[in-house]
């Protein structure tokens, strides 16, 4: 049996449901502590005005296409090193931390280079003009420069929640976001000798805030705490092992940039029809992003579960697995289908007065109802594919849902108005759900 550590599991034996619960709910907590860092940004920007926060508007999709490169090579680097733990082989797993990180700092580098470079033509192109797209370029260089920090710190993430651990890294998530709530009043407006620096301050408390948190997790990594170590004095350069990473990382990096860019067509659709709509769609992705945290936790806590029984080549515990967390996903999404029915209007009473964007809101919520559990299942199996490594599966569940979403929108929205755009993401979501299982039943995932 593997070396249990005070921070790290064998997720090889023991209770299925108990262990993907238990490695669950810090990943929802933290999700949703990744929800509150955003929030607390946006409202103390928003006090500075309504130019301020236009400007951290444009850099959104940009960042968040960043993002999902960090994302995409923290998958590659939990599958690669859950699956060296599960095979009992604790020396390869602490190489593929340690390639993963000089990856981390690699990448980081490039993009915060490229960000800085080419940030006046990337926010001019989106429409930024003037004194907006002055002060978008002074928050986004500062974040972009930051995008080292953030690397380091889905990495480092990656590798100790590879152990089986979550809670650690969820842990120094609470700490990085409460300092960034501390941090960002005291530097966008002021306090002390501290003078007030408004939008360059909130990019530096994002800034500070995100490299201590990654600096807590190396320093975990380095400490022996965990179950996967780093030790620079037996680090090996591999360069197979750094191309296997990307290979099994960037269509996760892929598929999670396509949702970027799904939402930013679907927007272009909504917003024919007025801004009253918009408002309400943007509501409504806010309710569903707080919804799916229960299935985005169960399928983040299958990729190290998967990875390490994969890897021990215990299949059959894999396949009790996957059946389990779609029952749960089902369950969850069931229960969001009936409040998002029949309890519509009274969601969208804490966002606005506005009779109209409400009703609008109420229809989006009461339509895409219908395909939710088929979504939660979907999610499930992605992160069976994501702790196989076989990411290019999840990339097709993904590519499959959007393309018929954004397509359904296209087609049903000249017959239904906006109701026929709402009417996509049932008929997405079933779309994935179908592929999903289709690839499941195939078996690739287990070769």
């Amino acid at each position: 049996m593997l070396k249990s550590y005070s921070k790290g599991k064998n997720l090889t034996d023991g209770p299925i449901a108990k262990t993907l619960f238990a490695l669950a709910a810090p990943v929802i907590f933290g999700m949703a502590l990744q929800t509150a860092y955003n929030i607390v940004d946006t409202y103390f920007i928003g006090l500075l005005g309504s130019d301020e926060l236009a400007a951290i508007s444009v850099t959104f999709p940009v960042v968040f296409i960043f993002i999902a490169i960090a994302s995409g090579l923290s998958v590659g680097t939990i599958a690669l090193a859950s699956q060296a733990i599960g095979a009992k082989n604790r020396k390869r797993a602490s190489n593929v931390a340690e390639h993963s990180l000089l990856l981390a700092i690699i990448a980081g580098i490039g993009v915060a280079s490229f960000g800085i470079l080419f940030s006046p033509y990337i926010f001019s192109f989106m429409g930024a003009r003037d004194h907006i797209l002055a002060m978008t370029i002074q928050y986004a260089n500062l974040i972009f420069v930051g995008f080292i920090f953030l690397f380091i710190g889905f990495i480092s993430q990656g590798i100790i929640q590879a152990g089986g651990d979550t809670k650690t890294p969820t842990f120094y998530l609470l700490i990085s976001v409460t300092l960034n709530i501390i941090l960002d009043p005291v530097m966008i407006f002021g306090l002390g000798p501290i003078p007030a620096m408004g939008l360059f301050g909130a990019a530096l408390a994002t800034v500070i805030s995100r490299g201590v948190g990654a600096a807590l997790n190396i320093f975990h990594l380095f400490s022996g705490k965990a179950l996967i170590t780093i030790d620079i004095s037996s680090f090996t350069f591999n360069k197979s092992i750094l191309w296997k990473i990307i290979t099994v990382g960037w269509p996760s990096s892929l598929s999670n940039s396509i949702n970027s860019i799904g939402l930013i067509a679907l927007m272009s659709l909504v917003g024919l029809f007025g801004t009253k709509a918009l408002a309400a769609f943007g509501v409504g992705i806010r309710l569903e992003s707080l919804a799916i945290l229960p299935v985005i936790g169960l399928s983040t806590a299958l990729t190290p579960f998967v990875g390490q029984n994969l890897g021990a080549k215990i299949d059959k515990r894999v396949r009790k697995a996957v059946l389990f967390a779609s029952l749960a996903a089902a369950v969850f999404m069931g229960i969001f289908s009936l409040i998002w029915f029949f309890l519509p209007q009274f969601l969208y009473m804490p966002f606005t007065n506005d009779a109209t964007v409400a009703e609008i809101g109420a229809r989006y919520l009461q339509i895409i109802s219908f395909g939710y559990i088929f979504l939660g299942i979907a999610f499930v199996m992605n992160g069976l594919f994501q702790g196989s490594g076989h990411t290019r599966l999840q990339l097709a569940v993904n590519a499959t849902r959007w393309i018929a979403v954004v397509g359904s929108a296209l087609i049903l929205m000249k017959m239904f108005g906006i109701d026929g755009i709402w009417a996509g993401f049932p008929i997405g979501n079933f779309a994935s759900f179908f592929v999903a299982l289709a690839l499941y039943k195939w078996g690739k995932w287990n070769r």
